[in-house]
């Protein structure tokens, strides 16, 4: 049952962000309104993806295919720049789009680098050498949250308030000689 719930998530996600087998942006790319973290995406979904052919080899064989054509595109339109190696945002336009960055440049690698999953280990579990356990105790010491803490004073209390009122009374005074227009002769 799992393995239909996990098919039917990856033929979406690759239906949505894998348009013609090649990574496209869908929120940004297409109408030229990304903002510099966006151009970042593309290289994630390809990691992400890689690592689901891991987790759940069965789909291995829907994915990797995607993911060499969406890196071939992805290296083929690297020709710009002084260069002539940069890379730009729009893969699937098969050329160079003039818009380069390192989001840019770092999917490209993403892509590339995705490619390499087969000669990586896959994410441990429990059962082949994760080592994490729980502790619903952590990061709990004495029970004290902040030790050696003095006591507030009446003198404490007066100097705060003298420093209220004349920071309060300078932002005022400040404010209002922002506001105030200069009569002229």
């Amino acid at each position: 049952m799992w393995g239909d719930r996990v098919d039917k998530l990856i033929n979406y996600g690759l239906k949505t962000f894998f348009p013609h087998d090649v990574a496209v942006e869908i929120s940004c790319e297409l109408n030229d309104g990304c903002k510099t973290d966006m151009f970042t995406y593309k290289g994630f979904v390809h990691r992400w993806y890689a690592t689901i052919t891991q987790i759940a080899p069965f789909t291995a064989e829907r994915i990797l295919p995607v993911l060499q054509k969406s890196a071939q595109a992805a290296v083929a339109q690297c020709t710009g720049g002084a260069n002539g190696r940069q890379c730009g945002l729009k893969w699937a336009d098969g050329k160079y789009d003039g818009k380069t960055g390192v989001g840019q440049e770092m999917s490209v690698l993403a892509a590339v680098q995705s490619l390499l999953i087969g000669k990586a280990r896959p994410p441990v579990t429990h059962d082949s050498g994760g080592t994490s356990a729980g502790n619903p105790d952590g990061g709990q010491g004495d029970g004290s949250v902040m030790p050696n803490q003095k006591s507030v004073t009446a003198g404490d209390r007066v100097g705060a308030s003298i420093i209220t009122i004349l920071l309060l009374g300078g932002a005022c005074g400040m404010f209002g000689w922002m506001s105030y227009e200069a009569s002229g002769p």
